[in-house]
């Protein structure tokens, strides 16, 4: 899950426990979150685009299409 997402963290250089610290929950919740136990919420994809990817699209970020052209 979550696959152009996790490419993005690899360019970037950051772990799972990178994005728990922006979402200030702990790394069991995160990666829940990531293995599609539960569910991120819409403040959750917010904050994780806006802090660390603002120039990648929510749609990209969390859906699975490996198309959408980068800005930058």
């Amino acid at each position: 899950m979550f696959r152009n997402l996790k490419a993005e963290m690899a360019r970037k250089g950051l772990l799972l426990k990178d994005l728990a610290v922006t979402l200030n929950i702990t790394d069991k919740s995160m990666t829940n979150k990531m293995c599609g136990k539960t569910e991120f919420t819409r403040k959750e994809m917010l904050a994780i685009k806006n802090k660390e990817f603002p120039n990648c699209s929510l749609d990209y970020l969390f859906g699975d299409e490996s198309d959408e052209p980068k800005a930058g």
